[in-house]
């Protein structure tokens, strides 16, 4: 599987988190964002790796011309049904920012990616920042704690599996590389927690597809996954709890 195939399989269930609404933490990010660049209606935005296009529709009810950038093809059909009512410029890119040649150069007052792999080492560092002739933004995870998700795993007879590696180590990595690249980081950390309500069902789906490469989806750690979360649930929910410290690295061009 590639990675646009990765991401296609989890377009569902952004969409799903997207159709529920905005939290706190979105409006704290969205203004957050909107004082450090000082944005106004018609100022050019970026988001690289942009999902469902959360941020995009709420920087386009602020008025911005945004760009919505994505490896996942899937995840582009979301957001421009998500974006169908915005009446600011807005438009779709299929892109692998990784591996695609810079284009775009100054043309974006803020180039902004959140909780997304594309920008991870210098060179992704340098072409993330010659896109923008203003600001720069990433957003991280730190720290993240799910123990509905752990006690799945323990229920399975399971070793633990997270989605991400050393969180912290990959964050101090991106700061090396924003210094390195000739710039000054600024960082700052938020507190993100929320909660998912799933069946059995859908939380054994909910695991066995986002830590299980599908090969390994075999009938009989299925049926490990569903047994398990049938025990942990109350009155056939399951509410999975998330604890997350993000991690906000920004800085000027």
């Amino acid at each position: 599987m590639n990675k646009a195939e990765k991401w296609d399989k989890n377009a569902d269930s952004f969409q799903k988190v997207f159709l529920g609404g905005e939290n706190d933490y979105n409006g704290r990010l969205t203004a957050f964002l909107a004082q450090l660049a000082s944005l106004e209606p018609g100022d050019k935005v970026i988001d690289i790796g942009c999902g469902v296009g959360k941020y995009g529709k709420i920087l386009g009810r602020l008025g911005c011309d945004v760009t919505l950038s994505d490896i996942s093809p899937r995840m582009l059909e979301f957001a421009a049904e998500n974006m169908a009512e915005i009446k600011t410029p807005w438009r779709t890119l299929l892109l692998d920012f990784e591996t695609a040649e810079p284009s775009g150069i100054g043309e974006y007052k803020l180039a902004m990616s959140t909780m997304c792999p594309a920008v991870h080492d210098l060179e992704t560092v340098k072409k993330f920042s010659a896109i923008s002739r203003g600001y720069c933004f990433l957003s991280m995870f730190y720290d993240w704690q799910q123990p509905a998700r752990d006690e799945m795993f323990r229920l399975a007879g399971l070793e633990p599996r997270g989605l991400h590696g050393d969180m912290k180590a990959e964050c101090e990595a991106i700061v090396s590389f924003v210094r390195e690249a000739g710039f000054e980081p600024q960082v700052r950390y938020e507190s993100y927690c929320w909660s998912d309500e799933r069946s059995p069902h859908d939380a054994a789906e909910y695991i066995l597809n986002r830590y299980f490469e599908p090969q390994e989806h075999l009938p009989e750690l299925k049926a490990r996954l569903l047994s398990a979360a049938e025990r942990l649930s109350k009155d056939g929910v399951i509410s999975d709890g998330v604890d997350t410290v993000v991690v906000w690295i920004y800085w000027t061009v």
